[in-house]
């Protein structure tokens, strides 16, 4: 199976957020692998905590010791992580991470940062924060 490169100097590996990179081309991006250091500073940007970051990403805690480097599932998950967080802090500040960590009515009584285990709660998010920032909250 042929991989495809948007060019020839992206690297295949990210190293570091999206903001160097672009967000662009999510799906070229997502076939790549990605650096712990680069998982690292996601976990900075969105404040979770490596226990919380575990139970998001397909991968164990030994796994996440052991490896410098992850697989493209990984590389996924991390991207869409980073989407979620980028987006809200860029509509409401530092204040989305409260909002991530407080239960929340509107999406069933959970607290956000809990619909970030599966693409189809990503999507809510970031439903939900398009919504907010256009005063559409019911």
């Amino acid at each position: 199976m042929k991989k495809y490169k948007t060019s020839e100097t992206e690297p295949d590996v990210l190293n570091e957020p999206l903001a160097v990179y672009g967000s662009a081309n999510y799906f070229v991006l997502a076939g790549r692998s990605v650096s712990k250091s680069y998982v690292q500073r996601i976990m900075s940007l969105s404040g979770l905590t490596l226990a919380e970051l575990i139970t998001i990403l397909p991968i164990s805690i030994d796994t996440y010791k052991r490896k410098t480097m992850f697989q493209p599932a990984v590389t996924e998950k991390i991207l869409e992580i980073e989407e979620v967080y980028r987006a809200g802090i860029e509509a409401f500040g530092e204040g989305f991470h409260a909002w991530m960590d407080t239960q929340n009515i509107a999406l069933g009584g959970i607290k956000p940062k809990q619909l970030l285990s599966n693409s189809f709660g990503i999507r809510t998010l970031l439903n939900q924060i398009g919504r907010m920032q256009h005063g559409v909250l019911a």
